[in-house]
């Protein structure tokens, strides 16, 4: 049997994977600062150890803990930047290194269709464990390096909560009031503010480490500024010819992703209205 060791394991998400590997036949040991068994100690008694803490401090655990890891175990990450926290279990270990983003919070139902991002950094025997253990649970895994995994959730992540934000942010300045605001909408609309409201109720600690730690954010927050500075420009002078040039760049560079996107949007908006009736 496998044994698990989770640091940070009484949190939300190291609680959502004891229950995960517990139910995947694996002894699960969970180490916090609400619990006896030290960090080191969990490392040292486990096959595979999870540091699965808030991002400002997984440096810093990863410090203490990387040394503890037995040659042949696995240490592996589950913050939302790759390539410090891979550089970090390589540099203090001795151990297999994989790094791992579950691009997914604390509250899901299953891991059915969730995505499990894995940078494989030092690993023969592990890489498969991992993966089949989050395959046979229904999860899609990516594959790829620190770097790429940076720069596309500088996009996935870093882009869409930064301009999130900037919308709620905008209507609190105008003073608009949300649920008014509802009354002159149409479904659509009440999709884009249910997702704004979803993001707003979390912890907004984790919003700006995710913001503020990630440094190719800087480079997709200074370009979509850019992009906004442009349109607002064409709006100003009443530029068509220039608006439609915008727009049509934008949806010939989405391609044939236009289409499916008004299949499944369609889709939700039925559900949405239907579920207000």
């Amino acid at each position: 049997m496998t044994t698990v060791g989770i640091i940070g394991g009484t949190g939300r998400m190291g609680s959502l994977f004891k229950e995960f590997f517990g139910k995947n036949n694996c002894r699960v040991l969970v180490s916090s600062r609400n619990t006896k068994l030290g960090m080191e100690d969990c490392a040292r008694q486990s096959d595979v150890v999870l540091v699965s803490v808030p991002m400002d401090v997984t440096m810093e655990v990863i410090k203490k803990v990387a040394p503890c890891v037995n040659k042949d175990s696995l240490l592996i990450d589950a913050t939302s930047i790759k390539k410090e926290p891979v550089a970090a279990m390589l540099r203090y270990s001795k151990c297999e290194v994989i790094g791992m983003h579950p691009v997914f919070g604390p509250s899901i139902a299953s891991f059915k269709n969730q995505t499990v991002v894995l940078c494989p950094a030092r690993t023969k025997k592990w890489l498969k464990w991992v993966v089949d253990i989050f395959e046979k649970n229904g999860a899609m895994i990516k594959i790829t390096t620190p770097e790429k995994h940076d720069e596309m959730m500088s996009i996935v992540q870093g882009l869409n909560h930064f301009s999130t934000l900037t919308v709620a942010h905008t209507m609190k300045e105008l003073g608009i009031s949300v649920n008014e605001s509802f009354q002159y909408t149409s479904p659509i609309y009440n999709l884009r503010m249910i997702m704004i409201g979803r993001i707003l109720n979390q912890n907004p600690k984790l919003y700006a480490d995710i913001e503020m730690m990630n440094p190719e954010n800087n480079r997709a927050i200074e370009v979509y500024s850019n992009s906004i500075k442009k349109l607002q420009k064409i709006i100003a002078t009443k530029n068509t010819k220039e608006f439609l040039r915008y727009f049509n760049e934008c949806a010939e560079y989405f391609g044939n992703f236009k289409e499916e996107a008004e299949k499944m949007s369609n889709y939700l908006i039925n559900k949405i209205a239907e579920r207000e009736k």
